[in-house]
């Protein structure tokens, strides 16, 4: 006999899921520290690689200023000026990324938590649907041992 209350919470399960699975998997596996952590190491990489790539195009494009600054001293304060823009720059960027992925983990532990309960309702269903089936089965065959 189908029990249509348990099949409607499989098929939820199953969406839920399907939909929810990479928070599902990001959230189980790891806590909010090391979440936080790797992305923010993702980040300090992508940036970096993003500042090094637009200062190179603009050093290709003005080239022929940064060769007519010969001079050592316009030279470091050159660099130490995208020093303190790449520093600057990065620490924004960081900080958006830690606050972004905080709250994607706080949601994705919201969405374990409602699966978890999920899965919780459907074995407390398959608990009492098996304990009914013991005793059913125990009553036909005391029933029928007795011959009642």
């Amino acid at each position: 006999m189908l029990n249509e209350d348990k099949i409607e919470l499989m098929t939820s399960i199953a969406l839920f899921e399907k939909r929810e699975g990479k928070q599902l998997a990001a959230a189980g596996k790891m806590f909010k520290r090391d979440f936080v952590g790797s992305h923010m190491l993702h980040g300090f990489l992508r940036f970096t690689a993003a500042y090094v790539l637009a200062v190179g195009v603009w050093a290709l494009c003005s080239v022929e200023q940064l060769l007519s600054a010969v001079s050592l001293n316009e030279i470091t304060g050159f660099g130490i000026s995208l020093l303190v823009w790449y520093v600057g720059g990065l620490t924004v960027y960081e900080l958006i990324t830690r606050k972004v992925y905080g709250k994607k983990y706080d949601e994705s532990r919201r969405t374990v938590q409602v699966y978890s309960a999920k899965l919780k309702r459907l074995k407390k269903r398959y608990d009492s649907q098996g304990k009914t089936k013991e005793m059913t089965k125990e009553g036909v065959h005391h029933d029928g041992a007795s011959g009642v």
